[in-house]
């Protein structure tokens, strides 16, 4: 048994050094559904609407031989009940069915050869199913990793893209899902449909040329020393792709920056934003975050590819330095399109003429005139404000009784290039490719250094 084990590995290795682009088969994954949390078809953590042409079969989650119910209505609704129990009644609440969570069910379409729910607004592949966590309904989709990959290629890229990007974009999001699949196990499912995993539409998203992309790469993964990568992909790198250690400080040889040329001349490979003291502000206080009135910006540090790393906000009150990880998330992942950006300051002072003040009894402002108004020092003496002080001035305001009162009010003028984190495959790189005639193992190559694509089946 061991010399034939030594003499098949000889053969595979022998095989694959005259044949270097025949895929090694590999079992990675024993199985072979994922369940993915719905968030944007789901209206109510109440209840939720189903609907199937040809009614409902009701089984156990590792039992789909049998069907525990049979339900020949079109459209249902499942709602919480008492403590763990979930409740399947009719559109005029009659009850049907009732379990409970630790019941492990799920649902299905009766057709058998095609197997799709209508959730609320929106068309599933394969079965559903329900937990009640903190007192809300969670809605799953019990969906097989190919039909998964359906309804998320053409959410992650767009379809009019060159086929060979797509089949790269198609075996990307099975490696990401595959490394993955375990992301929110703590709560009970394996991804999310959001952008926090990898965004999935369903076969409301589906297109043709996408299924064609995932069909012809079935199975197919990316392993770097035999363990499945993790497939990070982002739209554009601006014109070079981003380290993983200087991203998030996670070293993977694979996700090294690499020169991408292919980026540069593709959309938001190059964008400016216009930002205002008080934009800044608004967005720090939306994030809990309170320095005052916004004076400054300032870039602390850089990856080696320029990348902004730590980035300063000086405000009247206090300053506030962003990691790497905060800088998007709080200034805007959509509008500020990634960390790799310079910063210039437009700077104009504005006059303001009427001050106003409040006391401690009264909460109506009331207008003074800034020319007579009194200063009480610390004997309590009334002095004419242009007497004991004249002036006052903090870091972003001149108050003077002389000259009015001003403030400076800043633009904060960002140039930056690509769009998104950076790390590994550039989608719109993949396209450029595909358009020169690179095939999608190429793509793959040139984006995660040292790795080889092999068949999960």
């Amino acid at each position: 048994m061991k010399r034939l084990s030594i003499f098949v590995i000889l053969i595979v290795i022998f095989i694959g050094s005259i044949f270097p682009n025949v895929f090694v088969h590999a079992n990675l994954v024993d199985n072979n559904f994922l369940s993915i949390k719905l968030t944007s078809p789901i209206k109510s953590t109440e209840f939720v609407n189903l609907y199937s042409e040809e009614g409902f079969f009701i089984f156990y989650k590792d039992d789909l031989s049998q069907e525990v119910e049979s339900i020949d209505i079109d459209s249902i609704k499942i709602s919480l009940g008492e403590k763990d129990e979930i409740i399947i009644s009719d559109n005029e609440d009659n009850l049907l069915f009732t379990y409970n969570q630790e019941d492990d069910l799920i649902i299905s379409s009766k057709d058998e050869f095609d197997r799709r729910i209508k959730i609320e607004d929106r068309y599933y592949r394969d079965y559903v199913y329900f937990k009640i966590v903190g007192g809300k309904l969670i809605t799953l989709n019990y969906v097989q990793i190919e039909n998964y990959l359906y309804g998320v290629v053409p959410m992650e890229m767009p379809t009019s893209f060159e086929m060979e990007a797509l089949k790269a974009q198609a075996i990307a999001a099975r490696t990401y899902t595959l490394k993955n699949i375990n992301k929110h196990i703590g709560e009970g499912y394996d991804l999310c449909d959001t952008t926090h995993c990898q965004v999935y539409g369903g076969m409301d998203g589906e297109q043709e040329k996408t299924n064609r992309a995932v069909e012809e790469t079935y199975g197919m993964i990316i392993t770097y020393n035999g363990d499945i990568i993790d497939a990070l992909y982002h739209s554009n790198s601006g014109g070079v792709t981003e380290d993983s250690m200087e991203a998030w400080g996670n070293s993977h040889p694979y996700l090294i920056a690499v020169d991408d040329n292919f980026s540069s001349e593709a959309p938001n490979s190059s964008w400016s934003l216009n930002l205002t003291s008080d934009e800044i502000n608004r967005r720090l206080n939306n994030s809990g975050i309170n320095i005052g009135d916004v004076v400054d910006m300032e870039i602390i540090e850089t990856s080696s590819n320029g990348r902004v790393t730590q980035l300063k906000i000086v405000g009247t009150l206090s300053e506030k330095l962003l990691s790497k990880g905060q800088i998007r998330e709080i200034l805007g992942t959509t509008e500020l399109k990634s960390t790799w950006f310079t910063i210039q300051k437009d700077s104009s002072v504005e006059t303001i003429t009427n001050l106003y003040v409040i006391d401690s009894s009264n909460t109506n402002p009331q207008l003074i005139n800034i020319n007579t108004a009194y200063v009480i020092d610390g004997s309590f003496r009334k002095n004419p404000s242009r007497g004991l002080t004249s002036r006052y001035v903090n870091r972003d305001t001149n108050f003077d009784n002389s000259k009015g009162t001003s403030y400076t009010n800043t633009d904060f003028i960002i140039e930056g290039k690509g769009y998104g984190h950076g790390v590994g495959m550039s989608q719109w790189g993949a396209q450029k490719m595909a358009e020169l005639g690179y095939s999608f193992e190429d793509i793959l190559m040139h984006y995660y250094s040292g790795v080889e694509i092999i068949i999960n089946d």
